[in-house]
């Protein structure tokens, strides 16, 4: 499966076309037939095999065996009923657009992820993950994104809170057209060290893979409020509509992996299964907070919103 170029011409805000379906099926090595535009999950399923989990169980397994703390099942079972009422908010983040001065509505959006990513950081499940998964190579993703089709999970569970069917499959079919932005992330080891290389790192003081994408999810929005604020007269609609997907797509993402970290608390989910949500759920937030930066952040003079011409 190889990268291509130009990824956010293939991303989904919400919706598939059928281009963006044709080149997801394409990078799984199917030949699409005719126009599907708005193509469900169940619709995929139907074209794409599930393949080989053997790998997959593995993983998994060894993920929760590299776990240097007991999971919480009470602790992740309440933070994923207050991050779900998060989800409720967005509509009137909407309406609100640009956020007043001092506000914090964004930031309210993630009181409960910030107390589940301690929790996950505190029993080593960010650590083990990264230990034991590969990073985001072309057959990694290709071989999970097989596998997310066939979990019935996903979409029950991203029908909790409040994702349409087309949402669903964006989020899915994104993880694959989107592989480009994903192929920029590495394993922490993997960055060359601050004294071998001018731009190399500090082993140490960098985050394992899995955390670094969703502290990063986090952080972006988070900063949202003042962001915003700051820069109401560039500003548009199409600004506030496309960063409130790649929240939502953000906040999804750390919605999936903190059930499947309960469901592991709980010992109610199948090791190829945890290997395939933990890696899935990362991928839409490393991929959301890349083109949040795009569609926000980066206001370039083409996109900006209109001058307002001075009075005399």
């Amino acid at each position: 499966m190889a990268y291509g170029i130009n990824p956010e011409e293939r991303y989904s805000y919400g919706e598939v076309s059928d281009e963006n379906r044709r080149e997801f099926l394409k990078a799984l090595g199917v030949v699409a037939g005719g126009a599907v535009a708005g193509a469900t999950l169940d619709d995929l399923r139907t074209e794409v095999s599930s393949g080989a989990t053997e790998g997959l169980a593995e993983m998994g397994q060894a993920v929760q065996e590299g776990l240097t703390g007991t999971l919480d099942e009470a602790l992740l079972t309440e933070q994923l009923a207050a991050l779900e009422g998060s989800f409720g908010m967005l509509s009137e983040l909407e309406a609100m657009g640009v956020p007043e001065q001092d506000a914090s509505a964004y930031q309210e959006l993630t009181t409960a992820a910030w107390a589940i990513n301690d929790h996950l950081s505190e029993v080593g499940f960010f650590a083990s993950a990264e230990a034991n998964l590969p990073a985001f190579t072309a057959d990694h993703i290709e071989q999970t994104t097989r596998q997310l089709l066939h979990i019935n999970a996903l979409p029950a569970t991203l029908s909790e809170v409040g994702f349409s069917e087309q949402e669903q499959t964006a989020l899915v079919v994104n993880i694959v057209n989107a592989r480009e932005q994903l192929s920029w992330w590495m394993k922490t080891p993997a960055y060359p060290p601050a004294d071998a290389v001018d731009d190399g790192v500090v082993h140490e003081y960098v985050a394992p893979l899995h955390q670094r994408a969703a502290e990063g999810s986090l952080l972006w929005i988070d900063g949202l409020d003042h962001f915003l604020w700051q820069r109401e007269p560039l500003i548009t609609g199409e600004m506030i509509d496309r960063g409130l997907w790649d929240v939502k797509s953000m906040l999804g993402g750390y919605y999936l992996l903190a059930s499947a970290a309960r469901d592991l608390a709980a010992g109610d989910i199948a090791d190829d299964h945890l290997t395939t949500l933990t890696t899935a759920s990362t991928a839409l937030m490393i991929i959301a907070q890349e083109f949040l930066i795009g569609d926000v952040v980066r206001i370039t003079d083409e996109k900006r919103a209109p001058r307002t011409p001075a009075s005399d």
